[in-house]
């Protein structure tokens, strides 16, 4: 969590109020509060049936994977070289989503006898994607079918190369094609869907490597119950990659979470204990902010392999020397990303103009490519525009790139594509390859783009507000409610509400690296209350008779072997002061 001073304040933006009548309804039919109601009618489930599909999701509504583009043609030809003892390869990323969904395919096939290894690209050597180097280890080791995981939509050259060495691929991917796609065996990738969506949503790159387990196993008469097993891969990879959690990501991770606390998996077992969680419930902020950077430290500074060997293993004292590993190189990593975002920090004041750039475009010779992506994120998060980091090493500079709401990165990269060597992404994150001295050019035309595409509104940071409560309606009832909502993620953010003119209680204070804890109470019970990076304000609500409106959400802390409700803090604003 960014823990600098905001330099501006967010927006709140209260959900429109639904029609009473139907809110009165459905509350009624599914015996729940109206609040409750009323946050599910604003994500769109306005009937019994959407809202007890959504409140009890099953893996009986998960879509028939024969459903994409490709799956027979792929399930066929993977069959084929298990029968014929042909040599396979998973060719996948060095991020989470990668590692999970080429740990996920690699112990299906091998359980099913597949003569399989696998292949992570060294972000340092290589870069993101199918590489020429890959393809020729592949011919080293005998393979005759590679199969990518998270990759492979525009290897278009390295899959003709891989062809003319006598090698099939398929493609199993999430990120956007191009107009040219390449000529292999199978694509399997919910966006390359002639004339029509993939009904289940936008699928990680694991959720597609699933939905190919899942048609392996249904083609073979297997018992795909099976695969259950492996749903914490694809929690941890689909959380990581902060896919939209609606569809089948939310049935997935649903599930997936509750697999992750009764793993079987030694690797994840030593992660958890490493990390501090044993014993506590995980959910996707478990994920996202203490397990995945773990995960993803051994790919962002070099070689990913540690942590496919981790999440494979079945040896539970080389599991716990692995673990320990990913938790040394992650502390390294976030020294090193301290440092970037010290220096990003310093360019942004001095290379840019907040007043009239719409983006901000970073280049340096010192950073690490592993790192750029967080703090892309990060400055985001200060700063609330577009913004790309780019690693310059040698004759070649790699970005990363990260969105606002409301802008579609990938759509804006394609304009400045003149300027790149490569490209590729989504409309919420990107990765791109340029020449030193296209920097300037690409900074010029990006920051272009985005200015006309970003009104001076788009820059203000919103906070959507779910609905207004008296804080005595915060009870353990509600929170169980709330809890069915759960996993929270994209397009599924965990309910923010509001409660006006609130007495702050007691003398706030600063904890940690600059969080502030405070309590607050209207006319029931004191709540206690957390604002992770908000310590700066403890000073003015230490003032005698300080009220606040407070958003928040509303969560359980477990704290001395007790489960209590807190209130995290989303914001703030002073609402009176008595004298």
């Amino acid at each position: 969590m960014e823990t600098q001073k905001r330099l501006m304040e967010l927006k709140w933006e209260l959900s429109p109020e639904p029609d009473q009548a139907l809110v009165s309804q459905l509350a009624s039919e599914l015996s729940l509060p109206p609040v409750a109601v009323r946050i599910l009618i604003n994500r769109g489930i306005d009937t019994k049936a959407r809202a007890e599909e959504f409140l009890a999701p099953s893996l009986k509504n998960l879509v028939d994977p024969f459903v994409l583009q490709d799956m027979e043609k792929g399930v066929d030809r993977i069959i084929r070289a298990l029968r014929n003892r042909e040599k396979i390869m998973i060719f996948g990323d060095y991020d989470v989503d990668g590692i999970t969904s080429t740990s996920l395919l690699f112990l299906i096939l091998n359980k099913l006898g597949g003569e399989v290894t696998y292949y992570l690209p060294n972000r340092l050597i290589e870069g993101y994607g199918l590489s020429e180097e890959g393809i020729q280890e592949a011919q080293r080791r005998g393979v005759k079918l590679i199969v990518t995981v998270d990759c492979g939509i525009t290897a278009v050259e390295e899959i003709a190369f891989a062809k003319g060495r006598g090698i099939d691929t398929i493609v199993t991917d999430h990120h956007e094609p191009k107009d040219i796609l390449p000529d292999a065996s199978a694509i399997i990738n919910p966006k390359a869907i002639k004339g029509g969506q993939y009904q289940g949503g936008e699928l990680s790159g694991v959720g597609v490597a699933f939905k190919l387990a899942q048609a392996i196993y249904r083609r073979l008469a297997q018992d795909e119950g099976e695969l259950e097993e492996h749903l914490d891969l694809v929690a941890l990879g689909t959380t990581a990659d902060i896919v939209p959690l609606v569809g089948e990501n939310r049935i997935l991770t649903k599930f997936g979470m509750a697999q992750i606390a009764r793993t079987n998996k030694p690797g994840l077992k030593s992660l958890i204990f490493v990390c501090g969680l044993l014993g506590q419930r995980i959910g996707t902020g478990q994920v996202v902010f203490v397990l995945a950077p773990r995960i993803n430290a051994v790919g962002r500074l070099g070689d990913a392999d540690l942590a496919i060997k981790l999440l494979t293993t079945r040896d539970e004292s080389k599991a716990a020397e692995m673990a320990r590993v990913l938790d040394k190189e992650n502390r390294r990593r976030k020294t090193i990303d301290e440092t970037t975002l010290r220096e990003a920090l310093e360019m942004v004041e001095s290379e840019v103009d907040l007043t009239s750039d719409k983006a901000i475009v970073l280049a340096s010779s010192g950073w690490h490519q592993g790192v750029i992506g967080i703090v892309a994120s990060r400055l985001v998060e200060r700063y609330h525009r577009p913004t790309v980091m780019i690693a310059i090493e040698g004759e070649e500079g790699k970005g990363s790139a990260r969105s606002i709401r409301g802008f579609d990165l990938y759509e804006a990269i394609i304009e400045c594509e003149e300027h790149l060597i490569r490209y590729g992404g989504h409309k919420y994150a990107a990765g791109l390859s340029i020449s030193p001295e296209e920097v300037e050019p690409f900074r010029k035309k990006f920051k272009k783009v985005s200015g006309e595409r970003l009104s001076p509104e788009d820059l203000i940071p919103r906070l959507t507000i779910d609905a207004e409560l008296d804080l005595n309606q915060v009870n353990p009832e509600l929170i169980r409610i709330l809890d069915l909502f759960a996993p929270f993620g994209p397009q599924n953010m965990r309910p923010v509400f509001v409660s006006r003119s609130l007495r702050v209680w007691g003398q706030p204070y600063v904890v940690g690296n600059n969080h502030l804890r405070m309590r607050v109470k209207k006319e029931g019970p004191v709540f206690d209350c957390i604002g992770f990076g908000m310590g700066d304000l403890a000073k003015i609500l230490c003032m005698k008779g300080i009220r606040v409106d407070l958003a928040y959400v509303a969560e359980t802390n477990f704290w001395n072997d007790t489960y209590k409700i807190q209130l995290r803090i989303k914001d703030l604003k002073i609402s009176d002061h008595i004298i």
